[in-house]
């Protein structure tokens, strides 16, 4: 019972540690994307994949092939206008894809086609893997994206990034109010419950061990104090009990003195006694 009761406890705290790095990774990620949109933890970019635009990846590039619910790591660029990429470079940007405009700005994880020199601004043109069309259409260089738009770049000539397969669509739900309350809020309300209840219980526990050693302590003095008397007791009723000794005759000081002379040594110590009180 003790075992299972400490494999328990191991459980249960190895399942609060996870919760509280969620929560941790969560709120930075949640803190680092509100200017940008785009998270950034120690240099780091976790991206979730919306579509299937990367499924498969690319004949002529390398890099790519994540799909729909898979969690990208790229690595943080800070929308940095003066760096330069390369065709064939996968990277996350801020933009509106050609023919959706309804759905507004979002974030995209796509490859870089081409590029093109306008009035002395590299812009760049996009494309996902999977995808037939372009993210802009060719002749429309006022739509194709700066570095400026670029968050993150996943794979390129210095960087490649990793792929965790189904992590994007838990980590998207959690993101939401209702996953975050069922995922990390109330498993912390649950466990949060569950160590004041520990703490309860335990100092319960304590209390009563230690109520316990004070009635063991007093019973053993008073047992102490229970055979000290019975032991004097014995001991008093022994020494009753002992027959008593017979008084040796004076004369068993003088083995060697016959009984006459015992008679005159008697009165010699008289005599003299006689002497010592005229004297005084």
């Amino acid at each position: 019972m003790k075992v299972v009761k400490q494999i328990l406890n191991t459980i249960i705290n190895i399942l609060i540690i996870l919760v509280l790095v969620i929560s941790i990774l969560i709120a930075v990620m949640a803190l680092t994307s509100k200017a940008t949109g785009i998270s950034n933890v120690f240099g780091f970019t976790f991206q979730p994949i919306q579509t299937d635009s990367m499924k498969g990846g690319s004949d002529e590039y390398e890099g790519g092939d994540f799909a729909k619910g898979d969690l990208i790591v790229g690595k943080a660029t800070g929308f940095d206008s003066a760096r330069v990429y390369q065709v064939g470079d996968i990277i996350t940007y801020r933009g509106v894809l050609s023919g959706a405009e309804d759905l507004g700005e979002q974030l995209i994880s796509h490859r870089i086609i081409g590029t093109y020199d306008l009035n002395g601004m590299i812009v760049y043109r996009t494309m996902g893997d999977n995808n037939d069309v372009a993210d802009q259409a060719e002749d429309d260089y006022a739509s194709y994206i700066t570095a400026s738009n670029i968050g993150a770049v996943f794979y390129s000539a210095d960087y490649h990034g990793s792929i965790i397969h189904g992590l994007g669509a838990a980590l998207s739900f959690i993101q939401t109010q209702l996953g975050f309350f069922l995922c990390v809020l109330l498993p912390m309300i649950i466990f949060f419950l569950y160590e004041i209840i520990r703490v309860v219980i335990n100092a319960v526990n304590y209390r009563n061990d230690k109520a316990k050693e004070e009635i063991k302590q007093t019973e053993e003095e008073q047992q102490a104090a229970i055979d000290a008397a019975v032991a004097a007791a014995l001991k008093k009723q022994q020494d009753a009990d002992a027959p008593a000794q017979p008084q040796e005759d004076a004369s068993a000081d003088f083995p060697q003195m016959t009984e006459q002379e015992y008679e005159e040594f008697k009165q010699f110590q008289a005599f003299k006694k006689m002497q010592e009180d005229q004297n005084e």
